[in-house]
């Protein structure tokens, strides 16, 4: 379809629907944007998984089931 005969039959369209045309038009990118961009793990801290060992005398593997409930 080309845009002459999207624009044509746009033009054809109520008020109404053109402009829920238009929200749907708005919204198409925001939806494929987020589809697309792969997902960036949060950078993780280099100390964190050490955190409270020495206080509370657990091992770090611990520690980390402790995180990961």
């Amino acid at each position: 379809m080309s845009d002459q005969q999207i624009l044509l039959q746009l033009q054809q369209l109520p008020e109404d629907l053109r402009k829920e045309v238009a929200d749907f038009i708005g919204y198409l990118p925001a939806k494929y944007k987020k589809n697309t961009l792969p997902q960036q793990q949060p950078e993780k801290k280099r100390f964190s998984q050490y955190r409270g060992s020495l206080k509370s005398g657990l091992s770090v593997e611990e520690i980390d089931a402790q995180l990961s409930k």
